[in-house]
């Protein structure tokens, strides 16, 4: 990032968005892995929920049949760790430089960034950044300001941004993942437990409203410059799930049906 922020005019921000936009670049293998994994299960499904009924009181014996299931078909229930995985990585990282900007200057943040940076003793990096000092977060301009003042109002704005994208970004992951319509509505008589298939459709869409929210609240504590490259990543998946034809998906994931009940 500190070859980036020299590179890009020593601009914080555009340093942060080309951090964001090479690690998406590199994650699209793992994207593409994802997907492939997404199809498995999709497929999977009616096959799950036959062995879910079938071993509803053994829950020893489901997980086992499951098991053998995933292994029939070559599905990892873990293949999704690996997308999630680099950006904890990075977000640890960025966490740190942030950091130590906010301590001290550039010089010193690592043994050779004088030589990089042409930076020198008293020199401060540049975090402003459109509307936001990418160092400082909503709940410490708010305390400083006041939570109403204009001063809050793009730090308050830039949580907001990032929760109405990773609601876009957990709408496209789950439509990705599952591909499931809406589970048709039955009559039912008092006492009958809900299917599976509606526990389910319930679980979607608890989590497509708690995640944002959840996103909204921490970016609220956290520097604006976690928030701004949350935001670019978030929209960056938003576009490369664009990309995916979701309709050939489901082509595809009946062909990995029929090719499973071949077996």
């Amino acid at each position: 990032m500190i070859l980036l922020y020299h590179y890009l005019g020593n601009n914080l921000g555009l340093a942060i968005l080309g951090i964001a936009v090479i690690v998406r670049i590199f994650l699209i293998p793992l994207l593409k892995k994802q997907k492939e994994s997404s199809k498995k299960m999709a497929s999977l499904k009616p096959e799950l929920e036959k062995l879910q009924k079938k071993y509803a009181n053994n829950k020893e014996k489901l997980a086992e049949e499951q098991v053998k299931l995933y292994r029939k078909i070559g599905y990892n229930p873990l293949g999704c760790v690996g997308t999630f995985l680099p950006q904890l990585i990075i977000l640890s990282v960025l966490i740190g430089v942030i950091r130590a900007v906010t301590d001290s200057n550039l010089e010193g943040l690592y043994l050779w960034v004088r030589n990089l940076t042409d930076v020198t003793n008293g020199v401060a990096i540049n975090t402003r950044f459109l509307f936001w000092d990418l160092t400082q977060s909503y709940k410490e301009v708010s305390s400083e300001f006041g939570k109403f003042a204009i001063q809050s109002i793009p730090y308050i704005g830039l949580s907001i941004l990032v929760g109405v994208a990773q609601y876009y970004t957990t709408h496209f992951t789950q439509k990705m993942q599952g591909l499931t319509p809406e589970p048709k509505k039955t009559p039912k008589k008092k006492g009958d437990e809900p299917s599976t298939e509606e526990m389910q459709a319930a679980m979607q869409k608890s989590t497509m409203f708690l995640l944002p929210l959840m996103t909204v609240f921490l970016t609220i504590s956290m520097p604006a410059a976690l928030g701004w490259y949350w935001l670019i990543q978030s929209l960056l998946l938003v576009v490369q799930y664009f990309s995916i034809n979701l309709d050939k998906t489901k082509k595809e994931i009946e062909k990995i049906k029929d090719k499973f009940k071949k077996k």
